[in-house]
């Protein structure tokens, strides 16, 4: 109901300037109901016109729709030109908060995100040296994020703007990932909220929560348990989302995004409460291995996004190739629960890393599902 609220009210302001300017951008959600999708983060890879066009057919004639490349704009107007020969659609695989590195965000300090021991994700980097997110609650990150969602919208023909790292630092990693990481000289176990992984303490989200609670977040004694500090930092990069969902649509494209397997999870693990976000498409990264999961955990993790989304909005189920390596009856198996539990389709990560056994795979569903 909430959802609806949201979308009647929006229709309500822009239909007058829709009404008065006849040049107003229309976009539409592509995928029909009645067919089973296949797609891939990534792209053929750079070099010869009829090179890239023979990997496009290879994986439409395997029923391959969309890829999801992350390039430049330059690049991606090629591919929709290339896509478009063989039916493929192109997403702008887009980084949100995690683009800290970026130079013109180096100028701003106060852009970043801050943990709970106040350190600035400028100079602290969690887990990897490519973890450098910025703060929804900074103005001036926001107005940059929003700005970069723009300059891809923009871009005609483009199936979406797919929104990626829109969320915080990890506070849990999965339990296989945990094995990867060094904590302190030793191992890291995430059996309590580390304070060095509690981000969203900007100053400026202290003090808009103190405006309503009354306390700074920093002085509660149960600030990790405290249910209203949690939602009120996932609020943040909500209304980021409504407000680059709006962006899209204004300009005549889709939003779409990479998001963690199923909700709860992705509230818990990464702060992102994307059950209540107005996208068009969602794309959940159910990789089974980085939660100690199995194929039937693909199915119970597409069951649970399905279960929040409304009618009108799509889910792909992510699937880690890397995870089913030689175990093709399990890679079958994946797309099977995918389809049996309500996804629209599935999402391989990448799809240069699908072999012509996988494809031959893919081939046989996309005729079965799609008759």
């Amino acid at each position: 109901m909430k959802k609806i609220l949201s979308f009647l009210l929006a229709v309500l302001i822009a239909w007058p300037l829709m009404a008065q300017n006849p040049e107003t951008k229309k976009y539409t959600r592509v995928y029909s109901t009645k067919k089973f999708y296949f797609s891939g983060w990534g792209a053929p890879k750079k070099g010869a016109e009829s090179a890239q066009q023979a990997t496009l057919k290879k994986w439409a004639d395997a029923g391959i729709t969309d890829l999801l490349p992350g390039a430049g704009n330059e690049r991606l107007k090629e591919l929709i030109g290339l896509g478009s020969d063989y039916g493929i659609r192109i997403h702008a695989w887009h980084w949100m908060m995690n683009v800290g590195r970026n130079k013109e965000c180096q100028k701003h300090p106060d852009w970043y995100s801050i943990n709970s021991l106040g350190q600035n994700c400028q100079d602290f980097h969690p887990y990897v040296d490519y973890y450098s997110f910025l703060s929804p609650f900074s103005e001036g990150a926001r107005e940059y994020i929003k700005n970069g969602v723009r300059e891809k919208a923009k871009i005609e023909g483009l199936a979406s703007v797919h929104f990626d790292y829109i969320r915080y630092v990890d506070v849990v990693l999965g339990n296989n990932l945990q094995k990867k990481y060094p904590y302190k000289g030793g191992k890291l176990v995430q059996d309590r909220l580390l304070p060095e992984y509690d981000f969203g303490y900007h100053p400026n989200g202290r003090k808009q929560f103190k405006e309503i609670f009354g306390i700074d977040p920093m002085e509660m004694e149960d600030r990790v348990e405290n249910a209203a500090w949690q939602q009120f930092r996932m609020n943040a990069i909500s209304s980021l989302v409504d407000e680059c969902v709006a962006i899209c649509h204004e300009e005549g494209t889709a939003a779409s995004a990479a998001v963690f397997p199923f909700p709860q999870l992705a509230r818990e693990y990464v702060r992102q409460d994307w059950g209540n976000w107005n996208l068009d498409y969602f794309f959940p990264m159910i990789y089974k291995k980085d939660h100690d999961g199995n194929v039937g955990w693909v199915g119970f993790a597409t069951q649970e996004g399905v279960r929040v989304i409304e009618d009108d909005q799509h889910l792909f189920t992510g699937i880690l190739v890397g995870d089913y390596k030689n175990n093709l009856v399990d890679f079958e198996e994946a797309i099977v629960q995918a389809h049996k539990n309500g996804a629209r389709g599935v999402t391989f990560y990448t799809i240069n890393s699908l072999s012509d056994e996988h494809l031959a795979i893919i081939k046989k569903y996309h005729d079965k599902y799609n008759k």
